[in-house]
């Protein structure tokens, strides 16, 4: 389900994200392929709306009637072919600059963004709105606002004929398709389960380690088997690119503008499924190297003796994390929990996220929990420990030997052993009598 929910999260956290997409969607109008369609489909809608043809050739007819030599009437006819593909070019010009300008840039912005509620609206099945989708899966966009912003460079240079560029209410299909019509259907719930299935995959996941049997080895696989899901998600995107790009008919868009359009959308979700599959393979080696494995435990106890030896050494010439360090060593698991969730939210939360951004992170949280290491000052350093940071090793025990001779003192002077209770001295034991007989 996790991969599901990487998508289900997209549509729900970006779609629906009017800033999000118009922050993924806003570079599109630097893209040259972009610019070179809106120019294509501007100068269109403008000869489809204005005869320039008929307005020039009336202007020419008009200039004829007058009392003008013989001589000027011809030219006039040489002109006229130069002077419609003059009216054409600067239309076409007109349209570029304005199209490559810092200024078309900001109304792009906003044009995304009407777009952008206009496709939920669209998606969410109001008839009222701009863009829509027909029940033949054909997608459009409006170019009204673009057509009455180019209309007004010609005008306030003078170019009277381009007063005549009307209101323009037309809607540019941009794509078609049949799956667009089940977008929809697929739209709404997708926002839905958005919200519930990323919390039921990790609720699986702690379930499945919880009824375990041995939960560090079911939590490394889970960690692993998670990670190789966003690896296949990132690898279907890419290959959904092409089978976008094939889908839509160059008739509508050209192949150049869908890469583009294609490879604006779908950062968010590689990032997500990169920052998914990056705490499922940190879970895994955190639980190794936390776990009941031999390499693990070597690898725990070498850094446990090394972390002590080196802080018996800052002892020994006057270095100590005194009272800090005793606080430190009693909520070091709290220390560590805060490494790992500031970890955890640098790689789901950092957008855009590179792959440099992920290795210092790795890195980061590496060195703070050595550091945590360095600075605890467990119990047993308090009170004196060995060199290597362990307990004092109790003393030897005296050597076991043959009991001491507690025989009763031999007959002598009484003020001579007065106050003694045992032999001064070992004794010699007592020859033994042997029977005669």
């Amino acid at each position: 389900m996790a991969p599901i929910s990487v998508v289900a999260y997209w549509t729900k956290g970006y779609v629906n994200d009017t800033d999000r997409f118009a922050s993924s969607l806003g570079p599109l109008a630097e893209d040259p392929a972009v610019q070179a369609y809106l120019v294509d489909q501007i100068v269109t809608v403008v000869n489809d709306n204005v005869d320039i043809t008929g307005i020039t050739k009336d202007l020419f007819d008009g200039l004829s009637t007058l009392d003008l030599p013989p001589q000027a009437k011809n030219a006039l006819g040489l002109l006229q072919q130069p002077a419609v593909q003059g009216v054409q070019g600067l239309i076409e010009s007109a349209a570029t600059r304005i199209v490559s300008s810092d200024a078309f840039a900001q109304l792009w912005e906003q044009a995304v963004r009407t777009s952008q509620t206009q496709v939920i609206a669209a998606l969410e099945g109001e008839s009222t709105s701009a863009l829509a989708i027909s029940d033949t899966g054909k997608l459009g966009i409006q170019l009204g606002p673009i057509v009455a912003e180019v209309k007004k460079e010609p005008v306030n240079r003078g170019f009277g004929l381009a007063q005549n560029i009307p209101e323009v209410d037309r809607t540019i299909v941009v794509a078609q398709s049949d799956s667009l019509v089940q977008a929809r259907t697929g739209y709404q719930l997708l926002n839905v389960l958005g919200f519930v299935l990323p919390f039921v995959s990790l609720g699986l996941i702690t379930l499945g380690v919880l009824v375990a049997r041995r939960r560090a080895p079911t939590l490394i696989w889970a960690g692993l088997a998670l990670a190789a899901s966003m690896a296949l998600l990132s690898a279907g995107i890419a290959v959904r690119r092409i089978l976008f790009v094939s889908a839509v008919s160059p008739a509508y868009l050209p192949t150049d503008m869908s890469r583009a359009l294609y490879d604006a959308v779908v950062p968010f979700m590689n990032t997500t499924a990169l920052s998914v599959g990056l705490v499922g393979f940190t879970v895994a080696v955190v639980a190794y190297l936390a776990g009941p494995f031999h390499g693990s435990t070597l690898l725990r106890r070498a850094t446990v003796r090394t972390a002590s030896r080196l802080r018996r050494a800052a002892a020994d010439a006057g270095v100590s994390t005194g009272r800090f360090g005793a606080v430190l060593f009693t909520y070091r698991r709290v220390a560590h929990v805060l490494i790992g969730l500031a970890a955890a939210a640098v790689a789901i939360f950092w957008r855009p996220l590179p792959a440099s951004v992920i290795i210092w992170t790795a890195v980061l949280a590496l060195v703070l929990v050595l550091l945590v290491e360095m600075l605890q000052r467990p119990p047993v350093e308090r009170a004196g420990g060995t060199a290597d940071g362990l307990p004092d090793a109790p003393a030897p025990a005296p050597a076991a030997g043959p009991p001491a001779d507690t025989r009763p003192l031999p007959p002598g002077d009484p003020d001579d052993l007065q106050g003694q209770t045992a032999p001064t001295e070992r004794l010699e034991p007592a020859p033994s009598r042997v029977r005669a007989d």
